[in-house]
């Protein structure tokens, strides 16, 4: 079997790129949110 050729490669579409952006807000909103838990409780997790 021999190698695709590239234009058999996936592209990234609109999709791909929402899942990107979407996925970088909530690690971005994780990480906001455990900061501010350390500022208000002393601790990264008040639990």
């Amino acid at each position: 079997m021999g190698e695709r050729p590239a234009s058999a490669q996936p592209e990234n579409n609109v999709y791909t790129i929402l899942l990107m952006i979407a996925s970088l807000l909530v690690v971005g909103a994780t990480v906001y949110l455990a900061v501010r838990c350390q500022q208000l409780f002393g601790t990264w997790n008040p639990f």
